[in-house]
């Protein structure tokens, strides 16, 4: 079970890459900030959340552990590296995450992290 879930979970990085690889922004006029992006993934059953980092960290078998938080949300669990490396960047800089995910944002669902300018 949990080698389809991990195929479905590469299927949808996948599907989340190629809408964003073929994103173009002129202007963004009076839309919302990244809107363009957003709007390149809505047709996907993907879900997507913009918050801060409030802290990140390493436990003792080496898994790395954020904890997001989306206005009075938040979700804390173990992320994998990659997605942890941009929580960290998220968190040093004071700049949002902008999180893709297959659910709400916990490591295991996660397809897309973006550190947001």
């Amino acid at each position: 079970m949990a080698e389809v879930k991990k195929a479905q979970l590469a299927d949808l990085q996948k599907q989340v890459a190629a809408k964003l690889d073929r994103v173009r922004v002129t202007e963004f006029g009076d839309a919302p900030t990244y809107q363009a992006l957003a709007n390149a993934i809505n047709t996907l059953a993907v879900d997507s959340y913009i918050g801060n980092v409030a802290f990140i960290g390493r436990d003792s078998s080496g898994g790395y552990s954020v904890q997001f938080n989306t206005g009075n949300t938040g979700y804390s669990s173990s992320w994998p590296e990659w997605a942890f490396e941009m929580a960290k960047t998220s968190l040093i800089t004071g700049k949002r995450l902008w999180v893709i995910a297959n659910g709400a944002p916990f490591g295991f669902d996660l397809l897309n992290v973006m550190v947001l300018a």
